[in-house]
């Protein structure tokens, strides 16, 4: 039988219309996928980021389920290095949303099937990784912590801050600008996790019976320069040295029972807030503060 025109019409109509339902149930499935991925459409920030009650429960999270290959401090391991910012602002969230809920093909990186407010738990605690303490929403009065850190804590024996204090430990005046809430916290509990290079205790005793106890500001086979919690500089020939005895641990002690959870956190808010060029939170320049490393 042959075919009209018109049947060829018809029989078009149809092959169109078949693609076009097709193509709108692709596209459907896809924007199902994305909206998965990305809970709140358009979202291209987390709605938990800098809440310090989400980054401590994305922290439980990530330790439970993420710490046996990111490592403990989520330096890295078997895993990528998730502490490096670098790495965490390159994927963007709606990328790292995803990665969590799904899993990265071609990898261990299996998926997790958490509600949406768990993994943005989980990015909250990522992101506070490498966000500069100054540029973040952290827990804590800082005037509380200044109090403190000049009274109880003894902070300022070792420390200067803006040219006041002690000279065995790092200058503290970019503090909050250098370094992540986290990491301040980790220093604090935890001295001996990270050593800053330069800041090495020894102890000496001289051919004269002298002792002097501090920091090797350097050292060579000639000659040892120890600056002391004075400020005084010894500057001492090998020849005059019996014995030299370099710590392998920090100068600081941990504040875990020294101070109260409450008084540890207002010391890290007063910390988090030394910075030399003012940061506001939440702000344009609090936003460029996170590609300081």
């Amino acid at each position: 039988m042959k075919k009209t025109v018109k049947d060829e019409v018809s029989r078009l109509v149809v092959v169109l219309s078949f693609l076009l339902a097709a193509s709108l149930g692709l596209r459907a499935v896809s924007n199902a996928q994305e909206q998965r991925i990305n809970p709140q459409q358009g979202r291209a920030s987390n709605p938990l980021e800098g809440n310090p009650d989400a980054i401590k429960a994305g922290q439980m999270l990530f330790d439970t389920a993420c710490s046996g290959c990111h490592g403990e401090h989520a330096e890295g391991g078997r895993g990528p290095n998730l502490a490096d910012g670098r790495l965490v602002r390159r994927r963007g969230v709606q990328r790292l949303f995803g990665s969590i809920h799904n899993g990265v093909p071609g990898t261990e990186m299996p998926g997790f099937n958490l509600p949406d407010q768990q993994i943005w738990q989980m990015l909250a605690f990522i992101s506070s990784l490498s966000a500069p303490a100054a540029a973040s929403k952290v827990p804590g009065n800082p005037e509380v912590g200044k109090e403190i850190y000049s009274g109880k804590g003894k902070c300022s024996s070792c420390h200067m801050i803006l040219g006041q204090g002690g000279f065995l430990g790092p200058d503290l005046s970019n503090v909050g600008a250098l370094r992540s809430w986290n990491q301040l916290k980790q220093a604090l509990l935890d001295p001996n996790s990270r050593q800053t290079s330069g800041y090495e205790g020894v102890t000496v005793v001289t051919t004269t019976g002298a002792e002097i106890t501090g920091i090797a500001k350097y050292q060579t086979n000639y000659s040892l320069a120890v600056l002391d919690a004075a400020g005084k500089l010894h500057l001492l020939p090998m020849q005059d040295v019996q014995k030299l005895t370099i710590r392998d641990d920090s100068l600081m002690s941990d504040y875990q029972g020294r101070l109260t959870p409450q008084e540890i956190e207002d010391v890290l808010a007063f910390l988090s807030r030394q910075s030399v060029r003012p940061i506001t939170p939440g702000t344009v320049l609090g936003r460029r503060a996170r590609e300081i490393e």
